[in-house]
């Protein structure tokens, strides 16, 4: 994926900002799709995560940031699903994706932080959060290219 950072569009931010959850797909060398729901925030340009304290299998590196430390790249996919099919939606953000493991960037890592914990309470209040910045692995995704659609075809029903 090239390496040039995708302007997201005010559309684009406030689509990004309302979601509680996305989708997060990375590929490992073999091509092999790998997805999983995520919680996010952004910094604008940036979308962060972290490796929080909710359950993970024990003693195993994640399989998507395997995947990143590898490849570099992620997609992140925020949809809208309605039964009112007229507002259907989403907005795919092809990114380049970095880890931020433990001892390394710790400024970012408390931006990161303070974003996440703003747009969740279960991470400012609910121990879901790594008690140590320095140790925690944060993800940094920077969108590359964006892909917004809504359905604006009005109902047959």
């Amino acid at each position: 994926m090239k390496k040039n950072k995708a302007t997201l569009s005010r559309e684009n931010l406030e689509y990004l900002r309302a979601a509680r959850v996305a989708r997060l797909a990375t590929v490992d060398k073999n091509h092999s799709v790998h997805l999983v729901p995520i919680v996010f925030a952004d910094s604008g340009s940036r979308v962060y995560f972290v490796l929080d304290r909710k359950r993970k299998q024990s003693g195993v590196e994640l399989k998507r940031v395997r995947n990143i430390t590898e490849t570099g790249n992620a997609e992140l996919l925020i949809d809208y699903y309605s039964e009112k099919w007229g507002e259907l939606s989403f907005l795919l953000l092809h990114c380049s994706a970095k880890v931020l493991g433990p001892g390394t960037n710790l400024n970012e890592k408390r931006l990161a932080a303070r974003i996440l914990k703003k747009k969740y309470q279960q991470y400012a209040s609910g121990g879901y959060f790594p008690e140590n910045l320095e140790e925690a692995v944060f993800v940094r995704l920077e969108p590359q290219r964006a892909v917004f659609w809504q359905n604006l075809r009005r109902s047959l029903v």
